[in-house]
């Protein structure tokens, strides 16, 4: 059995740096705090009967008390279930069935929303808040704006109200079952993902070489809530398990961006592709203070060709290292198994695997085993130490595993791409997005990939329709361009010169905004 350590091994090993572990708005939280704070947290939560593998449904934004919750219940031992901020009720609902939770920890502004579900499900329920990290005269205001929100708050359920003298054994076992995260899985329906701490932690150590920069006294900040694994790992664990802080933000703020870049309070960005674009849109996001950046990560969805010239000029433009580098990763994988780094980097790839990752191209209709030659397509297969143990409540036949001759792990992941001569890695699709018309594979993300490259573009949607006898796509195009007809004649022309006639849009609908998930994914359900 290899070496392991938990979450909250790996940040309370700092307790006595002197270092920023938490900036929340104007408030700053540094290590000797913030471990205080997990320890106070783990044995409140131990008193209320959170004991090792207790099931605990976590559901709130990037606040400090979020991430303080997260870590006492690694202490524990116990076993998060994070979900989505904004989660449906009776998604809900069916979270805490299938995991079997007993206790619910939501953000108290937030539980109005699920106070039948706390009713009908009769689960252990405490609340969390922004409140002990606000400001004296913001409190007033946070308490008018949510007056009728609070007002179904039983306030001697607050967490940060409450006392304990609960001596907690410290959970030392990294390889065991630890956190819940929902993912569409590899074959695209949504599954509950089993991950353990080493998974997380495995590429967090590794974070200096990702960065090819020193971490100590750094500031990140991740986009995306703690209930995705790429804003749980890299945005908030990453930074604070290599005595760097982490900069919350509760939702997209920029002008708070482009302050904290001013300060020196961020200096890696994690984003995705929407979220560049405003950046990017701002006058104020320019000048000598970007050069306090190192370096930015992007996710989550495909950026397009042109994201990567214009952020990038405008890091050279401030003389600033900074660049846009992408990345690539599954839930299953925990995060980020692939990445581009300043020192090895390609546009248009995810770059090579970290240390201690394999990947291999294959054929799944001819073999697992063998693998493809360099630039030769199929499907992406990943063994990693970041492999998640499974989806729950799933049969051990329908897991996504493949096991080789030597009974290495390998995850199907679903996705199709190849890789080069050199080993950098380059995604196409995914296996469950290729679609047929005239006997051939049609990617929506080649159409994508080339009519982003078209000047006027932001971002745009391939859609795939079909009825019986007519297959067909339709290309919705993101753009702030007033003559619309020439940009859909432009992109005609250029994706003509460069498609098979399948694989050409039969229309291209042009508006100034495409509908977006809450984490800024172009929302492909409302378009279809």
């Amino acid at each position: 059995m290899r070496e392991s350590s938990t979450l909250y091994q790996a940040v309370a090993r700092y307790k006595n740096s002197k270092s920023v572990a938490l900036y929340f708005r104007d408030k700053t939280i540094r290590f000797p705090e913030f471990i205080n704070r997990i320890d106070k947290m783990a044995s409140i939560l131990h008193s209320l009967g959170i004991k090792k593998d207790t099931v605990v449904t976590l559901l709130a934004p990037n606040v400090p008390e979020t991430i303080i919750t997260l870590y006492a219940l690694s202490k524990i031992g116990a076993i998060a279930s994070i979900l989505h901020p904004l989660l449906p009720s009776e998604v809900l609902y069916e979270s805490i069935i299938e995991t079997k939770a007993t206790h619910f920890i939501v953000l108290d502004v937030l539980a109005i929303k699920y106070l039948d579900i706390i009713k009908r499900t009769k689960i252990k329920t405490y609340y969390i808040s922004a409140v002990p990290d606000l400001n004296p005269i913001v409190r007033i205001g946070f308490h008018l704006m949510y007056k009728k929100e609070l007002s179904s708050i039983d306030k001697n359920k607050y967490l940060y109200k409450m006392k304990s003298d609960d001596k907690v054994v410290v959970n030392e076992d990294g390889l065991k079952p630890s956190l819940y995260l929902r993912s569409g899985g590899t074959t695209g329906k949504s599954k509950i993902v089993i991950i353990n701490d080493e998974a997380i932690n495995f590429v967090t150590r590794q974070s200096k070489d990702i960065l090819c920069h020193e971490t100590e006294g750094f500031s990140m900040i991740g986009l995306m809530p703690i209930f995705h694994g790429f804003g749980l790992a890299m945005g908030i664990h990453a930074p604070l398990s290599n005595n760097a802080a982490s900069a919350l933000m509760i939702s997209y703020d920029g002008n708070e961006i482009v302050r904290k870049i001013r300060q020196n309070k961020i200096n890696v960005l994690l984003t995705i592709p929407y979220l560049t674009d405003k950046l990017l849109a701002r006058k104020a996001f320019s000048g000598k203070k970007l050069r306090n950046l190192i370096a930015t990560y992007i996710g989550a969805d495909k950026p397009e060709t042109r994201l990567f010239s214009e952020f990038n000029k405008r890091m050279e433009e401030a003389s600033s290292i900074n660049r846009l580098l992408e990345g690539y990763g599954l839930t299953e994988t925990a995060t980020v198994n692939f990445v581009n780094t300043l020192k090895e980097n390609k546009i248009g790839s995810v770059g090579k695997p970290l240390k201690g990752v394999k990947v291999k191209i294959v054929d799944p209709e001819v073999s697992y085993e063998e693998g493809l030659k360099p630039n030769q397509t199929g499907e992406i297969l990943i063994s990693s130490p970041s492999l998640c143990l499974g989806y729950l409540n799933v049969e051990e036949d329908k897991q996504p595993f493949y096991y080789d001759s030597e009974n290495n792990k390998w995850l199907k992941t679903g996705d199709i791409g190849y890789l080069d001569e050199e080993g950098f890695l380059f995604f196409i699709n995914r296996a469950k997005d290729v679609y047929k018309i005239a006997g051939y594979n049609i990617f929506p993300a080649d159409i994508e990939k080339l009519a982003g490259e078209v000047e006027g573009v932001k971002s745009c949607a391939a859609i795939y329709h079909k009825d019986d006898k007519h297959p067909y796509f339709t290309l919705y195009v993101e753009s702030d361009m007033t003559d619309k007809e020439m940009l859909i004649s432009k992109i005609q022309r250029y994706l003509k010169e460069r498609l098979i006639k399948y694989s050409i849009p039969e229309k291209i609908v042009v508006s100034k905004s495409l509908p977006r998930t809450d984490i800024g994914k172009i929302d492909r359900k409302k378009l279809n």
